[in-house]
């Protein structure tokens, strides 16, 4: 996670990633300590990512790696979106 001590030497704009829960992340830009959050792993098996955190939506489990390039259809574009039941 990133901390405040990147801003004391670097002014510019400051994307953080990895590791980042919809908390964590909305803490760190609160707190000044990153501008921007990128999410990859989540937004992987969740095609709706921003729908889910907008709305308080439970996320997809996390994909497996194997499964994110692969040569069918089976995988990277088959993550289901969130759907109340």
């Amino acid at each position: 996670m990133v901390s405040g001590e990147f801003r004391d030497v670097f002014m510019g704009a400051i994307i953080a990633n990895s590791g980042y829960t919809r908390e964590i992340a909305s803490a760190a830009i609160q707190a000044g300590n990153a501008d921007l959050i990128g999410f990859g792993r989540p937004i992987i098996s969740n095609p709706d990512l921003v729908e889910r955190f907008a709305n308080g939506w439970s996320l997809n489990p996390a994909a497996d790696p194997g499964v994110w390039f692969s040569f069918d259809k089976k995988g990277y574009t088959d993550f289901p979106t969130y759907r109340k039941f």
